[in-house]
């Protein structure tokens, strides 16, 4: 499948897509991510296990398993670890080749009523999903899983799985974006973050599309062996970078183009003017309105306030700076509308989760 909006809250709390659509106020991630700067060694491998269906989507399970096979090797050359940190493992229905969404085949190596000693179990998503949901064996069996294994997470819209077999009541979840809908009403009473990349709620974690589940995997080894590792084995891999949970899939220059009303112009006006007044009162005349009417319409139709959108915003534009090379911090922040470098500081820390100089440094 494929991947999602910006960044905000980090308790229960973002590259682009040429798929975009504007949805709500984003949630978090993962607050309980801080891990000490080096974790202690496990004693023993840790079993990773991967379950698939007819028609799932092969990146969903080849990418995070490669996070985590690729890991175990960084840590044997570069940290001479004996114990193989992970052992990775494709099951399903049945042993044997299944067909997946693009004709390959992968082989599971057993069947899934015959795991019960997985460490992490993974669901994959896919265009089968519908036919796994139906299989009540398999839905039992996940069930089980969630008080036996350390963690239990879904890539994609594997999450329709979970909340299939009643994991995801009561807990923060995401998934595709395309899914979101269909996933409140499966899940009914559970809160459905609809902007993070991936979320974890307990021992549950759920993410967005493919590369999320790279991003996910990527996550699960920062908490286990440190962030150093994580970042070593996310440029082996030679990812872009390694995304916190909170940032977005969605690109907002594509997402305001979609946009045929007057909010979409006021969108890409404010996108191409960062550092100019956008107070409710400058963009509310504007937009001849009053800013208590403006306040609202923008509310609704962005689906954040003016304040909180403006804020995104300006993260997002320093960070692409950043990323674009720009050398001078204090030259950032006043072309993104911050009044100093200590208020892009402050605000980039909180909305990405490092500090300009360290994404910098890192990117």
């Amino acid at each position: 499948m494929l991947a999602r909006r910006s960044l905000a809250e980090r308790t229960d709390k973002r590259h682009l897509l040429p798929y975009c659509r504007r949805v709500p106020e984003a949630r978090v991630s993962f607050p309980a991510m801080k891990t000490p700067a080096r974790p202690k060694a496990r004693s023993r491998t840790h079993r990773v296990v991967m379950l698939g269906f007819p028609q799932a989507q092969v990146l969903d399970i080849t990418g995070p398993l490669e996070v985590f096979s690729r890991t175990a090797r960084w840590l044997a050359e570069h940290r001479g670890t004996r114990v193989p940190a992970y052992t990775t493992e494709f099951v399903s229905a049945r042993a044997g080749p299944v067909a997946m969404s693009n004709g390959l085949g992968l082989v599971a190596t057993r069947r899934f009523a015959d795991v019960n000693d997985a460490d992490t179990l993974l669901v994959a998503g896919g265009i089968g999903w519908e036919a796994a949901v139906a299989d009540a064996a398999l839905l039992t069996w996940l069930a089980a899983q969630a008080s036996r294994v350390e963690r239990l997470g879904s890539i994609c819209n594997g999450a329709m799985l979970l909340a299939a077999a009643g994991l995801l009541e009561g807990r923060a979840a995401t998934t595709h974006w395309a899914y979101l809908d269909r996933l409140a009403k499966l899940a009914p009473k559970s809160r459905v973050d609809r902007d993070a990349l991936y979320v974890r709620s307990g021992n549950i974690y759920t993410s967005a599309g493919v590369t999320a589940g790279m991003d996910l995997a990527l996550a699960l080894v920062e908490q286990d062996h440190g962030k150093a590792v994580a970042l070593a084995v996310a440029q082996e891999l030679v990812l872009f970078l390694k995304r916190p949970g909170g940032q977005s899939q969605f690109s907002r220059h594509l997402e305001a183009q979609r946009r045929d009303d007057l909010f979409g112009e006021l969108e890409l006006w404010m996108l191409e003017h960062p550092a100019e007044d956008l107070s409710v009162g400058k963009l509310a005349r504007r937009m001849s309105m009053s800013p208590r009417h403006f306040a609202r319409l923008f509310a609704e139709r962005l689906g954040a306030s003016p304040g909180a959108y403006v804020r995104r915003l300006r993260v997002e534009q320093a960070r692409r700076r950043i990323e674009e090379g720009a050398s001078r911090l204090k030259r950032v922040a006043r072309d993104c509308g911050f009044a100093d470098e200590q208020a892009l500081r402050r605000n980039f820390q909180d909305l990405v989760g490092i500090t300009p100089a360290e994404y910098r440094a890192r990117f």
